[in-house]
């Protein structure tokens, strides 16, 4: 069955792939756990080599990549560079350079005087078949960030793109093997729900999904049915608070670069703004005349904002978490007008003010380019309001007062807080991503992105191996009382006490038999 590659901005197809047979996907895992072997073998550094080739061809192709994505996804190609390809790129050159530092062997120091004959350390160790199963909106970045250190790791990985973004999901298939990586150790496998259900029930060693909270859980289910761990990056609904001390400008263009970057297809894109009353009619003016000059259209046309919506599915959610929050009451500042014709699909960037807590633009998802501000009167209001929501993936707060800002920060739960900027931080390498709640479990980036592809494994020797150890059987009274006086020399604070129970031990050891 062949999967056809639509242009959002004018519903041509611009390519077609292959989908795997889902009967296929047991022997893929298959194939991958032997490759595995040999991957892992492979030095650190040696890996690290055809990993930095691979983006050192990213590099040299990158107008290719950008021209794909663009007219694939919809955004426009500015954006395919400063939200794919640089952190894609920063990717490769973080987990080549840190990774050995990262996953290094770490020495145990052992407490208990009585196991001080022991050396102990930590390895940690690839966990074997990693399936990546990956959405549409970021379909370079998103894939990469887990890509990257699953392989550094000694993985191999079995990936999914989505069925809206094949073609960009092949071309990293392609880069991967053209640069050497084995296709057993990178593969790819393309199609719908179905291909994803078989991978998932598949028996691979980690999951890792990208997708809507509601995709999450049921992947979540059908993973514990084999007890294959599994990592969920899902849904959010994205707070912004903006203080009184704030500068209204900068939180402005903030606010609807976050808002709308993307056309609003952003896990971490602003779709709450809280802006204290005081300086909310000037800061929503100022949204207007800042929005009003933003232009919408075809990604690949020079001076386009705003891209196209990627399906008619999501178009029709956008519109209905609009329609539902004018219906309660909500004011429409600008934009709300929409295109639909032979396959295309716009929004215009929208804010509403006056928005009720109870619409759906408030509780659920938009993914779109809307921006919804409601106004609190204290600070508390304003955290209790951000905190109500059931997802927690990231968050902003917008202040003069940096240290206050932290302050605020520390109050809101979500995975990660910035102080006046929004969704930058995701393209950070060392930066760590992950949300609470309903928004997701597990990490990615970073030092803790590194280590979700690994498993700790515990290596103990005992270096006086003749020694009987005194906790051997057998059991009887003259044990339990050197225990007892050990206890208290070992956990006691007291000085004086502590000198007693050590001065009681020697006499108590010397009536200690072992068969």
């Amino acid at each position: 069955m062949l999967i056809e590659s639509l242009n959002p901005a004018t519903g041509e197809i611009i390519g077609q792939v292959e989908s795997t047979a889902v009967n296929q996907i047991g022997r893929i895992v298959s194939e991958a756990r032997i490759a595995q072997s040999e991957w892992n073998a492979m030095p650190l550094n040696s890996r690290g080599q055809l990993l930095r080739k691979f983006g050192e061809l990213l590099l040299s192709r990158r107008k290719i990549v950008a021209e794909l994505m663009s007219r694939e996804n919809g955004k426009p190609v500015v954006e395919a560079y400063t939200s794919e390809i640089i952190p894609a790129l920063d990717f490769v050159k973080y987990y080549t350079g840190k990774s050995r530092k990262i996953v290094r062997r770490r020495r145990v120091k052992i407490g208990i005087p009585l196991l001080k004959t022991k050396k102990a350390f930590v390895r940690y160790e690839p966990l074997g078949v990693v399936g990546i199963i990956s959405p549409w909106n970021y379909p370079l970045m998103l894939p990469l960030g887990q890509i990257i250190p699953a392989l550094m790791a000694g993985n191999s990985v079995i990936f999914k793109p989505s069925e809206f973004t094949p073609l960009v999901g092949g071309l990293i298939g392609d880069f991967m093997w053209e640069v050497g990586i084995p296709k057993r150790v990178f593969s790819i496998v393309q199609g719908g729900a179905e291909v994803g259900a078989a991978l998932v029930s598949s028996g691979l060693d980690k999951l890792f999904f990208t997708g809507s909270t509601v995709t999450g859980r049921r992947v979540s289910e059908a993973a514990a049915k084999t007890l294959t761990p599994v990592s969920l990056e899902l849904g959010s609904k994205d707070a912004m608070i903006v203080l009184a001390d704030a500068d209204i400008d900068s939180a402005a263009s903030g606010a609807i670069w976050g808002a709308f970057m993307n056309a609003g297809q952003t896990c971490v894109s602003v779709e709450r703004c809280f802006v204290d009353e005081k300086i909310a009619g000037q800061f929503i003016e100022v949204l207007r005349k800042k929005t009003a000059a933003l232009r919408t259209g075809a990604g690949t046309e020079s001076g386009t904002d705003i891209g196209a919506i990627i399906h008619k599915a999501q178009y029709d959610i956008i519109r209905r978490h609009i329609s539902d929050a004018t219906s309660k009451g909500a004011r429409i500042v600008s934009g709300a007008e929409y295109t639909e014709e032979g396959g295309r699909h716009f929004v215009k960037p929208t804010i509403l003010a006056d928005v009720p807590m109870d619409c759906l633009l408030m509780k659920e998802e938009t993914f779109g380019p809307v921006l919804p501000v409601v106004e609190f009167k204290t600070e508390r209001e304003a955290i209790e309001l951000v905190n109500a929501s059931k997802f927690g993936l990231s968050a902003s707060i917008w202040t003069a007062d940096s240290k206050h800002g932290l302050e605020i920060a520390c109050k809101v739960r979500a995975g990660a807080v910035t102080v006046n900027d929004v969704i930058s931080y995701y393209g950070i390498s060392d930066g760590v991503v992950g949300g609470v709640r309903e928004s997701g479990t597990g990490r990615v980036h970073g030092r803790e992105g590194l280590l979700e592809m690994v498993s700790p494994k515990y290596y103990e020797v005992e270096r006086a191996p003749r020694m009987k150890k005194l906790w051997w059987y057998r059991y009887d009274d003259a044990l339990l009382s050197f225990f007892e006086t050990a206890t208290d020399f070992l956990f006691f604070k007291d000085i004086f006490r502590k000198a007693g129970s050590l001065f009681k031990l020697a006499p108590k050891i010397l009536r200690i038999r072992k068969s």
